[in-house]
């Protein structure tokens, strides 16, 4: 076969990566030379086809230079330990780039390891991918979002599918979801977007390259003449242009995703991890490294002699973990972390830092509240500040937990109460009354501090103790243990086994066995789990979460919260931000079991 014959054999489908061009005009030859050798610097034998910048005109007059590569190259199976060379797999792998004067897309299979060029081009921006091809008729069928919100026990992850998404979900939460993949349907046209990476997949029968080439040239036409427009997507967080924000941001607070790190290790990605010093290698336990952040850390704003700033993570396990603000992006820097190795199935490895940079796997938020930057890019809760008071309607204050001194008070063998000045004293003088049976269930693998079961509803007692004021990391804590035992609220039977020896049981702490029993009001502890699977086969059940502090003013919040908005200085100002985004994730996690939530504080 001539190369011409190679290429038109070739069947494709209507699947590539779309980007702008950082300037205009086609791209060098050399570049393209470059960006082939980097692709298949692990190759076998010669080329099965190579073509550079070939000329093709398109129907419509455009033209647009293709260039196209197809290569073997060896890999070991990831069934085996040492390479044995006939084991190894050949497989086959291409790239196509096809250059216009503003536009350059590109499809591959099996390809790695392509960075030059990407220094001459940029993803489609965040705002035109999804809005690209969304019209009055469109059916959303699928999203994949993720959260944006900096409290760790939220749901990091959604995927939803349906005939029609916007016929079935609520808008409200959605701004602090950042939507990353989604599926639309155009009358039985379907394509699939991918946002961060920007590419488009148009659903259909695989073509030969010439249709490839019509079909590209069609979306950078769509593209070039895309209007902006409000769509049912406007609902989600709202993009920004983070070279444009940069000078007004000041970061104050990082949250590392674990998600990618840990499905890597699920699928068996990752074969181990080393602490590499100089030419010496140490095994390490991953899981225990990850352990030390995965909590929101502090990021401690630094001026050095010079009068340089830098932005410094608080944590315990390295010392020089910094948050780079650049030109277009923010990068994490440590060299401590640089010396943490993955060691990856296929040979390939990465520092852990470098990891984490490349997937931009954290979430970052300022001391502008209503912004956080995560996945490369800058996004606005746009209606956090306007919410402001809602938020505060969750809080209701109680003058009497001026008066308590400790969260489970003082115990001795002979106690049978929880002390009148201490949180659980309160909780049980304030809500065992009307309850049907309320249940202590602090410690071990507990729901919550105290369960109330009433006629119509379920209530779960959440309660929290400090001496400071607005902490924001005893509030994340409580806020926390609150959402990851939302799904209790409706436990499955089998979930009573273990509470039934707990709560016959009196309640003992730091080796005192007091007289407390765990069953606060009610008959027994097989009476309030045979009431409470009752209660919650009931169609009509309400469910309510309390949170019980004594570390938050509702009035001083509140105040805060005025200055906050009004863009003024005070001296808990990046401890409140995190409170306000903590109490927009815990409302918006309990509206989606529907709950309801209280935070009962201070006047």
């Amino acid at each position: 076969m001539t190369e011409d014959d190679l290429k038109n054999n070739l069947v494709l489908n209507e699947n590539a990566y779309f980007f702008k061009k950082v300037k205009t005009g086609r791209l060098s030859k050399t570049l393209i030379e470059e960006t082939f050798r980097e692709a298949s610097s692990e190759k076998i034998g010669r080329y099965l086809l190579k073509q550079v910048k070939i000329n093709h005109k398109i129907r419509d007059k455009n033209e647009v230079d293709c260039s196209i590569c197809v290569f073997k190259y060896q890999k070991k199976p990831s069934f085996i330990q040492d390479e044995i060379a006939e084991w190894n797999e050949v497989k086959l792998a291409y790239i196509v780039i096809l250059d216009f004067d503003l536009y350059t897309v590109i499809s591959k299979r099996n390809i790695s390891g392509t960075k030059k060029i990407y220094h001459q081009i940029i993803p489609i921006d965040y705002k035109v991918m999804s809005s690209l091809f969304i019209d009055d008729n469109t059916s959303f069928e699928k999203f994949s979002m993720n959260n944006m919100n900096i409290s760790d026990n939220v749901i990091r992850q959604k995927s939803m599918e349906a005939v029609d998404l916007k016929e079935n979900i609520s808008t409200f939460g959605l701004q602090s979801y950042i939507l990353n993949n989604l599926r639309l349907n155009n009358n039985d046209d379907k394509i699939s977007l991918s946002l961060n990476s920007s590419r488009i997949n148009k659903f259909g029968k695989k073509n030969n390259i010439d249709f490839f080439i019509v079909w590209a040239n069609v979306i950078v036409m769509k593209i070039e003449t895309f209007n902006y427009s409000e769509t049912f997507l406007s609902s989600f967080a709202t993009p920004l242009d983070f070279e444009g924000e940069k000078k007004s941001l000041k970061p104050i607070a990082i949250l590392f995703l674990l998600t990618r790190i840990n499905d890597d290790y699920e699928s068996n990605k990752v074969d181990s991890t080393v602490l590499r010093i100089g030419d010496k290698e140490r095994h390490i336990d991953l899981v225990t490294v990850l352990n030390n952040f995965s909590r929101l850390l502090e990021i401690e704003q630094r001026v050095d002699d010079d009068g340089d700033l830098s932005y410094k993570v608080s944590t315990s396990i390295v010392d020089d973990l910094i948050v780079s603000m650049n030109t277009k992006s923010i990068t994490l820097r440590s060299q401590k972390l640089k010396k943490v190795i993955l060691k990856f199935s296929d040979d390939s490895e990465i520092s852990i830092i470098d990891y984490y940079n490349r997937y931009s796997s954290y979430i970052i938020n300022f001391d502008r509240v209503e912004l956080v930057y995560s996945h490369r890019k800058l996004f606005m809760d746009n209606r956090l500040l306007g919410n402001i008071d809602s938020f505060l309607r969750v809080f209701q204050p109680n003058s009497a937990l001026r008066n308590v001194k400790s969260e489970k008070g003082d115990f001795s063998t002979t106690s049978t109460a929880f002390s009148d000045d201490s949180l659980f004293g309160f909780v049980e003088s304030e809500y065992l009354n009307d309850s049907d049976f309320f249940i202590c269930d602090d410690l071990g693998r507990e729901w919550a501090d105290h369960i109330g079961l009433y006629k119509n509803h379920i209530s779960f007692f959440h309660s929290k103790f400090n001496d400071s004021n607005f902490s924001a990391s005893d509030f994340q804590e409580i806020v926390g243990q609150a959402q990851k035992n939302l799904g209790n609220l409706s436990p499955s039977d089998y979930q009573f086994a273990s509470k039934s020896t707990l709560w016959s049981s009196n309640f003992n702490i730091n080796s005192i066995s007091t007289q407390i029993g765990r069953v606060r009001k009610g008959s027994s502890a097989d009476d309030s789990i045979e009431y409470f699977k009752k209660l919650k086969t009931f169609p009509n059940l309400s469910k309510k979460v309390y949170l019980i502090i004594n570390f938050i003013s509702k009035s001083e919040l509140e105040d805060r919260l005025k200055k906050l908005k009004k863009g003024e200085s005070f001296r808990e100002r990046n401890e409140v931000i995190q409170i306000l985004w903590f109490v927009s994730s815990l409302i918006s996690s309990c509206v989606e079991v529907n709950a309801e939530v209280y935070i009962i504080c201070k006047p």
